[in-house]
């Protein structure tokens, strides 16, 4: 599972098609749909989590980055099975963290807001990969879909899912 983690995050497995492409050069902003009370802060709120989770993940913080996720969490990437549950999830960043240091930066693609509970957001992300066992940096470009929910008062991330852009 650990090389898995280290192959998917590093972008090296899903290929790079015209369409996507296209897709990821198209401006970067985001679309927020109103239900009821919604408004520019709780977008702002969940564009919070998104910034603190990329500090998190770059500074391999493992706390900084659990306490973003529900403990009914689930990460998903390509090449592993799901990680279901905080543990899960606390385990697949653990090999993570030991096996690659992350630099990367996220650009909101959407943001919808579904109901008072539940969000999603898409996203892209571009920096660099440093592989700790040799040191080698190879490039990283991703597009992500996080689904955010709220919970005593706070959104968190529910589900996570990354596949990468780059050419295999």
């Amino acid at each position: 599972m650990k090389t898995a983690l280290v192959l998917s995050i590093a972008c090296l497995s899903v290929p790079f098609t015209p369409a996507a492409q296209a897709q990821q050069q198209a401006p970067q902003s985001f679309a927020m749909q109103e239900f009821g009370r919604f408004d520019s802060h709780e977008a702002a709120e969940i564009e919070a989590v998104l910034k603190k989770y990329e500090q998190a993940l770059n500074a391999s913080d493992m706390k900084g980055v659990l306490k973003l996720y529900t403990d009914d969490a689930v990460f998903m990437v390509p090449g592993s099975p799901s990680a279901v549950g905080i543990q899960a999830v606390e385990q697949a960043y653990a090999a993570t963290f030991q096996a690659i240091r992350l630099n990367l930066n996220f650009q909101i693609a959407e943001l919808h807001l579904r109901s008072p509970e539940w969000a999603f957001l898409r996203s892209t992300s571009s920096g660099q990969v440093t592989i700790l066992a040799n040191g080698a940096v190879i490039p990283s470009a991703n597009q992500e879909l996080f689904l955010l929910r709220k919970v005593h008062g706070q959104w968190k991330l529910a589900r996570y899912s990354l596949s990468s852009t780059l050419p295999s």
